[in-house]
């Protein structure tokens, strides 16, 4: 077993590269996702099952790709989804079609309406309970009974309400699907805890989104929020910060909670083809540095991940404190990239994923020595992928893990 000299060696290789400073070697931090499952022999719906069950697979994995820093194999409860009905998303055997390794999907879907604006704003907790629950999850359409005000007033006959049949069924799935997920956890803590006593520092338990984004992707939908930066602005720019004000604080001692070192934050809806420079500086960089700032508080080091093409937005990304966030590209150009940003923040990413999954050792091994002599000198650069790796080369990865500790030494 590999003890925890090897986990504090790891961890403080990637402390320096995100302090700007440089470590031993460039630190590699591979962004994975359902390659525990596709290529190491654990089928997606058995990780979604029980978390404990991609213990096995980790075992060849760490020992193959040996990072710096695991991005933790966390996967959606399936139970959960099944007890909640829930018809905003897809999963391994929703559908007779889909089989064992069906990529469990979130659908983007509309809950707010241009209508119901007005509505939210006056009283966006029990729009969420009476309008976006009870369209995500067809167990829980009673919850639009359920009526706060009258539970809180002079006397306690409001309560006489939570006797709608409708209601109370709701009630109880909703209390059911609470312990599936809670007993789901313990096989995530299972897996990190393995992870920690093998020498690997984890990332990724403690996921939150732009207040921008939680709004495009959890109530308006993608199209109609940017969409919305053109015909409404001023009433989504007032409806992501209501967003901001009770989602930032909760994500962050979220992540206090489980003593996060790192908080991951991957950004939908800020991709170069969604909105302008300008739009993206005044309505959707606010509400993400407000939640950098109250990381930043925790000591807690924001792992962003720039979804999407970001080549106009390297001049916004640099108005941060130095050396204490990371940004993760999928497509930049990444000298361009340490120019700009070099000085302020750590860079990440960009190696392409495709390659990984249908290129040659060869190739995986040459691309990667040019990103290393693009971005490692000076310190202040991790390698990873462009985007979160399903299917690979199991050679490809090993090769790219090699090259990475042959080559990316200071």
């Amino acid at each position: 077993m590999i003890g925890n000299k090897n986990l504090e060696t790891r961890n403080e290789r990637v402390r320096k590269a995100v302090r700007l400073e440089t470590p031993d070697r460039v630190p590699f931090v591979p962004t994975l996702g359902n390659v525990y499952c596709l290529e190491y022999g654990v089928t997606i719906k058995s990780a979604m099952q029980d978390n404990a069950n991609l213990i096995p697979a980790l075992d060849a994995l760490l020992r193959e790709c040996d990072p710096d820093l695991l991005y933790t194999p966390d996967f959606f409860p399936l139970r959960t989804m099944e007890t909640l009905g829930a018809v905003n998303m897809s999963w391994p055997g929703k559908k007779p079609e889909f089989g064992d390794n069906f990529t469990y999907q979130i659908n983007d879907a509309t809950y707010l309406d241009d209508e119901d604006y007005e509505e939210f704003l006056k009283d966006p907790s029990a729009f969420l309970a009476g309008k976006v629950l009870t369209q995500k999850f067809s167990a829980l359409k009673g919850l639009k009974y359920l009526d706060f005000y009258s539970l809180c007033g002079s006397t306690v006959m409001g309560f006489a309400g939570l006797g709608n049949p409708l209601l109370r069924e709701s009630l109880e799935k909703l209390l059911e699907a609470g312990r599936i997920t809670s007993e789901f956890t313990k096989g995530m803590m299972q897996v990190e805890s393995y992870c920690l006593e093998k020498g690997y520092p984890v990332w990724g338990n403690a996921v939150m989104q732009n207040p921008f984004d939680s709004f495009a992707d959890n109530i308006r939908g993608l199209i109609n929020t940017v969409m919305d930066l053109k015909t409404d602005p001023d009433l989504l720019s007032e409806a992501v910060n209501r967003m901001a004000d009770a989602v930032i604080p909760k994500d962050v001692a979220a992540a206090k909670m489980m003593h996060a070192q790192y908080a991951f934050i991957p950004l939908h809806t800020g991709v170069d083809e969604f909105m302008s420079p300008d739009d993206y500086n005044r309505y959707y960089w606010p509400p993400l540095r407000r939640l950098i700032d109250s990381l930043l508080k925790e000591d807690i080091t924001p792992m962003i991940f720039c979804e999407g093409n970001y080549y106009t937005r390297l001049e916004t990304l640099k108005d941060v404190p130095k050396g204490q966030v990371v940004y993760f590209f999928e497509k930049q150009d990444m000298k361009k990239a340490k120019e700009i940003l070099g000085d302020t923040a750590c860079i990440a990413g960009n190696l392409d994923t495709g390659l990984l999954m249908h290129g040659t050792p060869e190739a995986v091994t040459e691309e990667t020595k040019r990103l290393l002599d693009i971005c490692a000198p000076g310190g202040g650069y991790i390698m990873s992928n462009s985007i979160s790796l399903d299917n690979c080369k199991r050679e490809n990865l090993i090769a790219w893990r090699q090259t990475v500790s042959d080559c990316g030494k200071y």
